[in-house]
C-alpha cells in the first residue's frame, strides 16, 4: 500500500529533475531501497510521505552529480534529456490519480464496451468494417453502441467504485502495452 501510495510521487519527483525514463527507474528504485534500509529512522508516520520526497529529491540530485562524472558517446538527439515538463509535480500526480480514476470506471463497463472501446481507441483505430469483424456486430450498430458505453463510462466516472476485473481481451491487451513500456 505504501508503494502503490507513494511511488507516483517519486516518479513526478524524478521526472521533475528532467531525468530521462532510465534515470528515474534508477532514482525510484534506489530511493525504495535506501526507505527501507532507514524505515526504522521514521519517528513520525505521519511525516512519511515528506520523508519519502526529500529522499527522492536528494537521490535524483546524487543521480545527476554521477552523470556529469560520465561523458556521453553518441547523437543527442539519442542522449538529450527530456524537455522541461510543463507540470508541476502535484499536477502530474492529480493527472496518474484521473487516470486511474478512468481505467477504474473503465474497468466497470461491460466486456463488450471494453472490447468497442479499447479498438477505437488503439492508434491507428481500425476502420469500422475491421471491427464488426473482430467483434462480430453489424457495421451500423458501432456509432450507437460506442455512444451507449462513453454515455455509461462517463455516468460510472461522477460515482466511482474500485475492484474491477477487464474483459480478457483487453487485460491481454493492457499486458501486451505495459511490457513495452
Amino acid at each position: 500500500m505504501i508503494v502503490e501510495r507513494y511511488t507516483p510521487l517519486m516518479w513526478s519527483i524524478a521526472r521533475a529533475h528532467r531525468l530521462s525514463l532510465a534515470d528515474c527507474e534508477d532514482v525510484v528504485q534506489t530511493t525504495w531501497l535506501q526507505i527501507v534500509h532507514h524505515l526504522d529512522k521514521v519517528h513520525t508516520p505521519e511525516r512519511l510521505g515528506e520523508w519519502i520526497g526529500t529522499a527522492t529529491r536528494r537521490e535524483a540530485l546524487k543521480h545527476i552529480q554521477t552523470q556529469k562524472k560520465h561523458v556521453p558517446v553518441g547523437d543527442g538527439a539519442t542522449l538529450d534529456r527530456p524537455e522541461r515538463l510543463d507540470s508541476s509535480p502535484e499536477e502530474a500526480i492529480l493527472d496518474r490519480e484521473r487516470d486511474s480514476e478512468v481505467l477504474s470506471a473503465f474497468c466497470q463497463l461491460s466486456p463488450h464496451c471494453q472490447e468497442l472501446l479499447s479498438l477505437l481507441m488503439r492508434d491507428p483505430a481500425p476502420s469500422y468494417d475491421e471491427i464488426s469483424v473482430i467483434l462480430t456486430i453489424p457495421r451500423g450498430s458501432i456509432g450507437p453502441t460506442r455512444s451507449r458505453c462513453l454515455a455509461r463510462l462517463e455516468r460510472l466516472m461522477s460515482n466511482l467504485s474500485h475492484g474491477c476485473v477487464p474483459s480478457p481481451r483487453v487485460a491481454d491487451e493492457v499486458g501486451e502495452r505495459a511490457a513495452r513500456i
